[in-house]
C-alpha cells in the first residue's frame, strides 16, 4: 500500500478527525510489531469500522492496514474512496489471493471482521467452546475465513521455500502471479501473526446532531435501516469515546505446528486440507475469545447489569449508586477485566449527591426508553418486560441500548457473578462496606502522599495528617469534620473525640496537600480540598440518619460550600473561625513583615514563591507555604461568598473575639449572608485562632456544638 493512498484519507476524514480529536484511546500497543506480517481480527458493531479503523491505526500508530469490507458499501463516492485506500470487497473474487500475497511478503497487514457483518445487538454466546453470534439471519457460528487465510499463509510459505529449494522456476513464477508478488519480492522471514482487536464505545447514544442533519440533507430515500445507522453512528463519532485494545499476538506457525503434532498423536490425517479443516474452528475461537474478553467494561455496562439483577425490586437512586460504587471497586481489585478509567478510584464522587454526568445520562436514557419507572419521590422500579425486549436486529440499538450492552457481556461470567452478588447484598451491609472502602482508600492516598514528600528532618508524625474515623454502628448521627489551612486532622481531634463520646460518628478529613510537607500543597487547588471534604460526606452519608458538617477556619468554608450544593441530606453546619474575605485574614498569618492589605495583595505580583510565618502550633501546622496556595484560598473565599445565599440548613457560627488570624466581623458576614431560617452566632472570649486546641475554653463551646447537633 502506497503512503499516498493513506494520505488521501486525511482530506476525506478531516471533519471526523476534528470531532474525534481526543476521543480515541489505545491499550496493548506494545503487542504491535511492524516487522511481522499481521492479520488483525476485530469485533464489528458499526459500518464505519471497516474504513475508520485502518485509518485510525495509520494516523495514530503509523501502522498501515488494509481492510476487508462488506460489498454493500462499495457504492458511489464511498466505494471509490475504499478502493483507493486498498479496502477489498467481500465479493472480490481475488480477495484471498490479495490478502495472502500481503501476508506472505509482509508488505501490508490486514484487518478482518470474522463476525462477517455488523452485530448491532452485540449478542455473543458460547456453546460447547464455540462462539455464536446473532445478526439479521439469526444465531450462527463465527466465520472461519480469517483462520483459514492465516493458516494458509504459513502453509504456502513452506511450499514456496520447497519450490525454491527444488529450483522450480516455472512453479515459482506461477506462485508469484497467483498471489500478486512482484518479480523482486521475497517471502517474509517472519511468521504470520494474529492480533485480536476489541473496539469499545462509550457511551452509545442517539438523537439529533450536526453530522446526522448533514446526512439527512444530502441523502435521498433513507430506509429505516439506514436511518438507524445514521442516528447511532453519527452520535458515536461525535459524542463517544473509542477504546481499541490489542491483545498479545498469536504466532500462526507455532499454533499450526502444535496442532499438527496433537492430531498426529491421535492418528488423524494431517495433509494440508484436512489439517486446516480440523483446526480452523478452534483457532477462530481462540482469536475471538481474546477479542470478546477484552471488552472495555464501562460505567454503562455496570449500570445496565445492575438493573438486570435488581429485576422488579423497588430501589432508591442512592442505593443504586452505592452498589455501583462497590462493584467498581471489586472490578478494579480483581483485575480480571479491562476496566474503563470511569470506574477507577475517583468514582466515590458518584455518592456526593451532586450532578454526575455518567450516571445522570444513563439514568435519563433508561427512563426515556421506559426501562425505569418512577414509583414515588426518588423510588424506582425496573420495567422488566421493556428491559428484556430485544426488538429487532435493526432497531435494538435505537430502542434498547442498555440491552445491547448486556448482550456484549453475556460470556463474561465472573463479571455477572460480581454484579449479581453486590445487587443481592443487604443494603445495610452495602452502606457499611462503602463507608470502610472509602475510608481505606483515603488512608491509602495519605500514605502515598506522605511517603512521596517524606523528609527525615522536616516531616511530622503520621498521626498529624492522617484522616481518621470514630465510628460505632449503633450511632445514627454522623459529622464530617475538617481542619484548616496549613494544618491536618490532628488539629480537630479533641472536638472529634468529644462529639464521638456524645454518640456522634466522626469522619475527620484530610484536605489534599495537608499533613505531609508544604511542597505537597504547592500544586493543589481549592477544588481538591472540596473533593477531600466530599470523601467524608460520601462515606458517612449512607451510615447516618442525620448528617452534620463541621469545619474549622478553611474547613468551615468548605462545610458551607458543600451545604450550598446539597439539600435534604445535611441537617446542620458548624463553622469555627472562618474568614469570608482576604481582608479579614490578619496579614501576619501569611508574612509577619507585612501589615497592611495593599502589601498583602502585592505579593501576587512579587517574585517570591514561598513565604514563612510562625504558626500557633508548629507541631501541626506548616511554617512555609506557597503563593499559589494563598491564591487558591482566595478563590475558595470568593466562591463561598457567591454560594452563601443557597445555604438553608441550620447553622452554628463560632468566632473568637480576639482571633489573631481572622477578623471577628467575618462571623457577622456569614450570619447575614446565609439563607438559613435557624442560625446562631456564638462569640468566644479568646485571643487564639486554633481554639479547638485550647483546653481552658474549648469545653464550653464543645458542649454547645453537641447541643446544636442533638437539638
Amino acid at each position: 500500500m502506497k503512503d499516498r493512498l493513506y494520505d488521501a484519507s486525511q482530506f476525506v476524514f478531516s471533519l471526523v478527525e476534528t470531532a474525534m480529536a481526543n476521543s480515541i484511546t489505545f491499550s496493548g500497543e506494545e503487542n504491535l510489531n511492524k516487522k511481522l506480517p499481521t492479520l488483525f481480527v476485530a469485533n464489528h458493531f458499526t459500518r464505519m469500522e471497516t474504513f475508520l479503523l485502518p485509518y485510525v491505526l495509520y494516523k495514530k500508530l503509523d501502522f498501515q492496514v488494509r481492510s476487508l469490507a462488506d460489498h454493500s458499501i462499495f457504492e458511489g463516492v464511498l466505494g471509490e474512496y475504499l478502493s483507493a485506500v486498498g479496502t477489498v470487497s467481500t465479493e472480490d473474487k481475488g480477495r484471498n489471493e490479495k490478502i495472502l500475497g500481503d501476508l506472505l511478503t509482509g508488505r501490508t497487514s490486514w484487518m478482518i471482521y470474522p463476525e462477517g457483518s455488523m452485530i448491532k445487538s452485540k449478542k455473543v454466546l458460547l456453546s460447547k467452546d464455540t462462539f455464536l453470534i446473532e445478526d439479521e439471519t439469526g444465531l450462527h457460528d463465527i466465520f472461519t475465513g480469517a483462520a483459514v487465510v492465516a493458516l494458509e499463509s504459513e502453509i504456502l510459505k513452506t511450499k514456496y521455500l520447497a519450490l525454491q529449494n527444488n529450483c522450480d522456476i516455472e512453479s515459482i513464477q506461477e506462485f508469484k502471479e497467483k498471489y500478486l508478488l512482484g518479480d523482486e519480492e521475497n517471502i517474509s522471514y517472519y511468521n504470520t501473526h494474529i492480533v485480536p482487536v476489541n473496539i469499545s464505545y462509550t457511551p452509545i447514544s442517539k438523537g439529533a446532531n450536526p453530522l446526522a442533519e448533514f446526512a439527512y440533507k444530502y441523502i435521498d430515500d433513507i430506509s429505516d435501516d439506514l436511518n438507524e445507522e445514521i442516528d447511532i453512528e453519527s452520535n458515536l463519532l461525535l459524542n463517544s469515546q473509542f477504546h481499541i485494545h490489542f491483545s498479545k499476538a498469536i504466532d500462526v506457525k507455532a499454533y499450526l505446528l502444535k496442532s499438527k503434532r496433537e492430531l498426529q498423536r491421535l492418528g488423524i490425517d494431517t495433509d494440508d486440507a484436512n489439517l486446516i479443516e480440523k483446526i480452523k474452528v478452534p483457532f477462530i475461537n481462540l482469536m475471538m475469545d481474546e477479542v470478546y474478553k477484552n471488552i472495555l467494561i464501562t460505567f454503562e455496562h455496570v449500570f445496565a447489569l445492575s438493573l438486570e439483577y435488581l429485576e422488579d425490586r423497588s430501589f432508591t437512586l442512592d442505593e443504586l449508586k452505592r452498589r455501583i460504587y462497590l462493584i467498581s471497586r471489586e472490578l478494579k481489585k480483581s483485575a480480571t477485566y479491562h476496566v474503563s478509567k470511569d470506574l477507577h478510584a475517583n468514582i466515590y464522587t458518584l455518592l456526593n449527591d451532586e450532578p454526575y454526568k455518567l450516571f445522570d445520562d444513563v439514568l435519563s436514557l433508561s427512563i426515556s426508553e421506559n426501562i425505569l419507572e418512577s414509583m414515588e419521590k426518588n423510588i424506582y422500579r425496573v420495567n422488566v418486560e421493556n428491559f428484556k425486549n430485544e426488538y429487532t436486529f435493526n432497531t435494538i440499538r435505537v430502542k434498547n441500548i442498555l440491552r445491547v450492552l448486556i448482550n456484549e457481556t453475556i460470556i463474561l461470567e465472573e463479571l455477572h457473578r460480581t454484579i449479581k452478588s453486590q445487587i443481592q447484598k443487604d443494603l445495610a451491609l452495602v452502606n457499611k462496606e462503602v463507608f470502610y472502602t472509602i475510608y481505606n482508600r483515603d488512608k491509602k492516598e495519605f500514605k502515598y502522599d506522605y511517603n512521596k514528600f517524606y523528609s527525615v528532618f522536616d516531616s511530622k508524625p503520621k498521626d498529624v495528617g492522617e484522616p481518621f474515623i470514630l465510628y460505632d454502628e449503633k450511632n445514627s448521627i454522623g459529622c464530617v469534620i475538617s481542619h484548616g489551612y496549613k494544618s491536618g486532622p490532628k488539629e480537630i481531634a479533641p472536638l472529634a473525640h468529644y462529639l464521638f463520646e456524645q454518640g456522634i460518628n466522626i469522619y475527620a478529613v484530610r484536605l489534599k496537600g495537608h499533613g505531609t510537607m508544604p511542597e505537597d500543597l504547592r500544586d493543589v487547588t481549592y477544588k481538591d480540598w472540596y473533593d477531600s471534604f466530599d470523601v467524608g460526606y460520601a462515606a458517612l452519608r449512607g451510615v447516618s440518619k442525620k448528617l452534620y458538617f463541621c469545619g474549622f477556619s478553611t474547613g468551615g468554608l468548605l462545610a458551607l460550600l458543600k451545604a450550598s450544593n446539597v439539600h435534604d441530606t445535611v441537617d446542620g453546619i458548624i463553622c469555627i473561625n472562618s474568614a469570608l474575605s482576604l481582608q479579614d485574614i490578619r496579614v501576619k498569618y501569611i508574612v509577619p513583615t507585612l501589615n497592611i492589605l495593599n502589601n498583602f495583595l502585592s505579593m501576587f505580583n512579587a517574585d517570591m514563591e514561598t513565604y514563612e510565618s510562625e504558626p500557633e502550633h508548629p507541631d501541626i501546622n506548616y511554617k512555609k507555604h506557597y503563593l499559589t496556595s494563598i491564591g487558591e484560598l482566595k478563590e475558595l473565599i470568593d466562591v463561598v461568598n457567591e454560594r452563601l445565599k443557597y445555604v438553608t440548613e441550620p447553622t452554628f457560627i463560632i468566632q473568637g473575639d480576639k482571633d489573631p488570624i481572622v477578623n471577628p466581623q467575618s462571623a457577622d458576614l456569614i450570619y447575614d449572608s446565609i439563607a438559613s431560617l435557624k442560625k446562631e452566632k456564638y462569640i468566644l472570649k479568646s485571643n487564639k485562632h486554633v481554639v479547638i486546641l485550647e483546653e481552658d475554653i474549648r469545653e464550653n463551646f464543645f458542649e454547645k456544638i453537641a447541643s446544636f447537633i442533638k437539638d
